[in-house]
């Protein structure tokens, strides 16, 4: 499995804090790597790819795919 590129974020301390008190447990990097992969899927549904399917697993699978297409491109950019 290929290693994430990661880069830090600016963001708000109380937005932040309200998002650790709903999920404790989780670190900030899955906190807001699981908004992006919320907000990607939902744009995804928005274009109207697979309407007729269930939307969570629509989302999740195209999240999923988007985020491992990123690492691809920028893996093969490093390579090169």
């Amino acid at each position: 499995m290929d290693m994430a590129t990661t880069v830090p974020v600016e963001m708000d301390e109380k937005l932040l804090a309200g998002l650790r008190e709903l999920h404790p447990g989780k670190s900030d990097r899955e906190l807001v790597e699981r908004l992006a992969t919320i907000e990607v899927g939902m744009a995804v549904l928005r274009a109207g790819r697979r309407l007729d399917a269930d939307p969570e697993e629509v989302v999740l699978e195209e999240a999923v795919r988007a985020v491992r297409e990123v690492r691809a491109e920028m893996n093969d950019a490093r390579r090169h």
